[in-house]
C-alpha cells in the first residue's frame, strides 16, 4: 500500500479545513489487511487515525481536528461481497454508496432501503457512522435500523463484529466486555469513527416496491400549522411514503412557491384519511414530480448577493417543539439577524425520524436551514453563533441532528462513546471529547 500525500473526497460541512501540517500521512488500503497495517503505524508513532468516505456528512469530524495524525480513507474498499436473496441482505465493503449497491441489486429486485440525499457520493460506512437516512426514514428508518452486522478494526489491531444483539471477537476476554457493556449497533452510528475502522457491513435489503401511490400539497398560514399538521400525520402514523416541508425561501429562490407547504405521496387508498388530518390538494404524477424536484434544488441555488451555507444544517423538530414550530423558527432567525445572517431557507424531511442520545427513536420533522453568510466573518464568530443555536435549541426542546450532535450538547452519546474507547482504545478521533472541542473547531471553519 502506497502512502500518500492528497485527501481525496469533499468535506460538505462547514468545518472544512485540513491542518495538513498535522496530517503525517493518507492511506487508501484495499483490504482489512492492509487497514491494519496503516492503522499499526499510527500506533507505533503515537498518531491518532481519523476515518474518512466520500465526504458528504455535515459534522466534519473527517477533518481530525488539530491532532497529528493519518487519514485512513474507505474509497478504495468497494467492493460488493455478495447478496443473499432468501435472507435479505448483502455484504459489503465501507466505501461502497448506496446508488452503487442498487445498481447491483436492480436484477434481482431488491433494494438497499437508505437514501440520503447524497447517496451517489455518501459511503455505507459514513452513512452507519452519522447514522444517515433520507426523505424515506419515516417508512424506512434511519441506516442503523438497516445495518445487521458491522466488522470493525480497533486502535490495537484485534477485530470486532458488532450486531443488533452484540460483539463477537476472537479476544474472549474484549467479547465478554463489550457484551457486559451491551454493546450494539446503535453504539457505532452516529460514533462519527471515533471507535474503529469500519471494513465490513451486512445491510438489510428488500424486495422493489410496486406499490402505487399518488402525491398532493398542503399549504399553511404559518409555521405553527405547518408543525401541527405534521404532528397529527406522526400520532396518526400515517402511510406517508415521501414527505417534505419548505418553511420558508428567500424572495431570491422563492418563484411560485408559497410556503409553508407540505409535500406529500401515500397510497390511494389512505386518501380520505390522510384528509382528516390534513387539507391535502391532490397532484398529478408529474405535478408531484416538479414539486419534489423544486424541493430537492431550493438549498443549491444561491442568492443574487452573497453567499449562502448550512451553518447548523438539521434541527429536529418533535412534540411541543413541532407544535411551536412558528416560535422556533422565530427564535432561530433572531439569533441568525443578530449575528448578520440573512434567512436564506428552510425545508426538510416530514415526518421523519431520528434518534436521540440514549438510542431512542424520535419523530417529527428535521428541518434543515440555508442562511447568507455576512462578509469578512471571522471562524470564532462563525462558531459563536453556532453555539448560541444549540443553547436555543435546548431551550426549545429541539435535537439537532444526529449529524451535529458530536461537537455539542449531546452528553449521554459522549459518556457512551468515552465509556466504550476505554475498553475499545482511544486512538480515533480523540479531538471530539477534548476540552477545547470548541476551539479546535472555530480553526476548522
Amino acid at each position: 500500500m502506497k502512502l500518500r500525500e492528497v485527501v481525496i473526497g469533499a468535506n460538505a460541512s462547514i468545518f472544512y479545513r485540513f491542518d495538513f501540517s498535522k496530517i503525517r500521512g493518507v492511506y487508501y488500503p484495499r483490504t482489512e489487511a492492509e487497514a491494519k497495517e496503516a492503522i499499526a503505524e499510527a500506533r507505533l508513532k503515537g498518531l491518532v487515525v481519523t476515518v474518512k468516505g466520500g465526504g458528504s456528512g455535515l459534522s466534519g469530524a473527517c477533518t481530525g481536528g488539530n491532532d497529528e495524525r493519518i487519514v485512513l480513507s474507505t474509497l478504495r474498499m468497494r467492493r460488493i461481497l455478495g447478496v443473499n436473496e432468501s435472507e435479505g441482505y448483502v455484504d459489503v465493503e465501507p466505501g461502497v454508496t448506496p446508488d452503487e449497491i442498487n445498481e447491483f441489486l436492480a436484477p434481482y429486485g431488491l433494494r438497499f432501503y437508505v437514501a440520503p440525499s447524497s447517496r451517489d457520493v455518501a459511503t455505507v460506512g459514513g452513512i452507519l457512522n452519522t447514522d444517515g437516512g433520507g426523505n424515506d426514514t419515516w417508512v424506512n428508518g434511519t441506516m442503523r435500523d438497516n445495518t445487521i452486522r458491522a466488522r470493525m478494526v480497533l486502535y490495537d489491531g484485534r477485530t470486532i463484529e458488532v450486531t443488533r444483539n452484540g460483539v463477537r471477537s476472537e479476544d474472549a476476554a474484549l467479547e465478554q466486555e463489550l457484551n457486559r457493556l451491551h454493546m450494539t449497533i446503535d453504539d457505532i452510528a452516529s460514533s462519527h469513527g471515533t471507535l474503529g475502522f469500519v471494513t465490513e457491513l451486512r445491510l438489510h435489503v428488500r424486495p422493489v416496491s410496486e406499490e402505487e401511490v399518488i402525491g398532493g400539497v398542503a399549504h399553511f398560514d404559518d409555521a405553527a400549522e405547518l408543525g401541527q399538521a405534521i404532528g397529527r400525520l406522526v400520532d396518526a402514523k400515517s402511510p406517508i411514503r415521501y414527505g417534505e416541508a419548505i418553511v420558508m425561501a428567500h424572495p431570491d429562490i422563492r418563484g411560485d412557491l408559497r410556503p409553508p407547504l407540505l409535500i406529500m405521496q401515500f397510497p390511494e387508498d389512505d386518501l380520505e384519511a390522510i384528509r382528516e388530518l390534513v387539507d391535502v390538494r391532490v397532484l398529478t404524477d408529474s405535478e408531484v414530480e416538479k414539486m419534489k424536484d423544486i424541493r430537492i434544488k431550493l438549498p443549491k441555488r444561491n442568492p443574487v448577493e452573497g453567499v449562502q451555507l448550512a451553518l447548523f444544517e438539521g434541527y429536529g423538530l418533535h412534540d411541543t417543539s413541532l407544535e411551536r414550530m412558528q416560535e422556533v423558527v422565530a427564535q432561530i432567525d433572531d439569533i441568525l439577524v443578530r449575528h448578520g445572517y440573512v434567512p436564506f431557507a428552510k425545508y426538510g424531511h416530514a415526518p421523519s425520524k431520528w434518534y436521540v442520545g440514549n438510542n431512542e427513536p424520535t419523530y417529527g420533522m428535521v428541518m434543515h436551514s440555508r442562511e447568507i453568510r455576512p462578509p469578512e466573518q471571522s471562524p470564532k464568530e462563525v462558531l459563536a453563533t453556532i453555539l448560541e443555536i444549540v443553547d436555543a435549541c435546548e431551550e426549545l426542546g429541539v435535537t439537532p441532528k444526529p449529524e451535529h450532535k458530536w461537537p455539542y450538547s449531546d452528553m449521554a452519546k459522549k459518556t457512551r462513546l468515552s465509556q466504550l474507547r476505554e475498553v475499545l482504545g482511544q486512538g480515533f478521533n480523540n479531538f471530539i471529547f477534548c476540552d477545547d472541542c470548541a476551539e479546535a473547531l472555530a480553526k476548522m471553519v
